[in-house]
């Protein structure tokens, strides 16, 4: 397991961040994610899934990741 933090522009309430959590916690191989307005970290399995693949789902739901942000 390998974690990311992701800093999040757009983030302002509470609803953010459960969006957030959701469309982190769906994707295959995320194993924990911890979330608050404006940042995320999640644990999960580099064999399944890309960091990429973690900005791509905040961004589906129309957030924006900060370039740079993802360690």
């Amino acid at each position: 397991m390998v974690e990311a933090d992701l800093r999040i522009e757009g983030m302002t309430c509470d609803h953010c961040v459960m969006r957030v959590k959701k469309a982190l916690g769906l994707l295959p191989g995320v194993t924990d994610t911890q979330v608050s307005v404006g940042a995320a970290k999640a644990s999960y399995d580099e064999m399944r899934l890309r960091k990429d693949d973690l900005k791509r789902a905040v961004e589906k739901i129309g957030y924006k990741v900060v370039d740079g942000a993802l360690a």
